[in-house]
Formats: structure tokens, sequence, C-alpha cells
């Protein structure tokens, strides 16, 4: 498997690097993904991308998809992502864990 890295807001792949508005918070992978958490700081005013911070990545460096919009409506900063067993699940401020299905993406 290719190896994967990052530094403060930098995504290193073997022949590239994605770099980000904000740092990485929580780098996780699987077979198919690299999964990317942002560390979104505390401020009076949040974009689209700051509410919608987690990404996936190919190993080759591709950006697959960034995180849609919840079924719920609601906007929180998420604030931990794991995958188990092949699925990925993001934890929002609020603490509620979404199971993260292809309609989101």
């Amino acid at each position: 498997m290719t190896k994967i890295d990052h530094i403060n807001n930098k995504l290193i792949f073997e022949n590239k690097e994605y770099t980000f508005e904000y740092p990485i918070q929580i780098l996780r992978e699987d077979k198919n993904y690299v999964y990317v958490l942002l560390d979104i700081p505390v401020k009076q005013e949040y974009t689209f991308d700051d509410f919608h911070n987690v990404y996936a990545f190919s190993y080759i460096g591709e950006r697959k998809w960034q995180i849609g919009k919840r079924p719920i409506g609601d906007n929180d900063i998420y604030t931990l992502i794991n995958v188990n067993e092949g699925i990925l699940y993001a934890t929002d401020f609020s603490g509620r864990k979404y199971k993260i299905c292809e309609k989101w993406k």
C-alpha cells in the first residue's frame, strides 16, 4: 500500500500533495480511501466547507469526495472520524454519530 502522511494542513502522497485551509486533525485509511478530518477553529461565521470538514482521497492522491449535507438539515462541525469494518463513521460537535453512506458524498 502507498505511504500516506500529513503535516499540519498538507496531505502527502507518494507523488502528490494536497493543501487544506486548516490543519488535519485525523487521518484514517481503509482499502479504498484515505479519509481526512480537518480541525476547524472557533470563529464567528462558518462556511459550507467548515461544516463539511470530512474528505476522501484515493491512494494516488485524487480527491474523491467531500461530505455533503446531513438529512436532518442542521450544521455542526465534525469532530471525529473512524473506520470500522470498511464503513466510515463521523461524529459531530453535538455528539451525534453518523454512518456515512454514498448519498451523503
